[in-house]
C-alpha cells in the first residue's frame, strides 16, 4: 500500500510500502533536521497516500 508522510516543513514524502517511507523519512529527518526516527515513528506519521 502507498503511504505518504507530511512533515512540517512542508515536504511530502510517498512510498510504496512501509520499507520505503521508513527509509524517506529517515533519510529527510536526518539530513534535513538532525534528527534520528525510528522505523515505529516513522510509520506511526504515515497515511494511506
Amino acid at each position: 500500500m502507498v503511504k505518504k508522510v507530511d512533515c512540517e516543513c512542508g515536504v511530502s514524502l510517498v512510498g510504496e510500502n512501509d520499507d520505503e517511507i521508513f527509509d524517506k523519512v529517515k533519510e529527510h529527518a536526518g539530513a534535513v533536521h538532525g534528527m534520528e526516527v525510528t522505523r515505529e515513528q516513522a510509520l506511526a506519521m504515515a497515511k494511506p497516500a
